[in-house]
């Protein structure tokens, strides 16, 4: 994980919180779930909401904890998808690596400039 990454997760947790999140830890390790238990799927979208609210702290602290962070100055980003040649994503790969970014980085800016010179 990046240092920017762990930084992003980083949170600042005050006496009551601390006492919280301990609370919630030991409920989950010590919840008695017998033999016959069944775990089923939730009966409502979004069903899981409030557990999480409940250890983040808000509806907020989810938002920024659960999935990526949107490319767009609102709402979500849209995806793409496209398939490439093993020789293509093999390069890929490589200067990635070489450059310490994702392949997905590397494929928006080849886009981005791309249709800037397509205008």
């Amino acid at each position: 994980m990046s240092k920017s990454a762990k930084e992003a997760m980083e949170v600042t947790v005050n006496g009551e919180t601390e006492a919280h999140y301990t609370d919630l830890a030991e409920w989950a390790e010590t919840a008695d779930v017998g033999n016959d238990a069944r775990i089923t799927k939730a009966e409502a979208p979004g069903a899981g909401q409030s557990i999480l609210e409940a250890a983040l702290g808000s509806a907020e602290a989810v938002k920024r904890a659960v999935g990526k962070p949107s490319l767009s100055a609102k709402g979500t980003s849209p995806s793409r998808s496209l398939r490439l040649s093993q020789e293509m994503d093999d390069q890929l790969l490589a200067r990635a690596a070489v450059e310490h970014r994702k392949p997905s980085a590397i494929m928006r800016d080849a886009l981005a400039e791309y249709l800037a010179k397509a205008s």
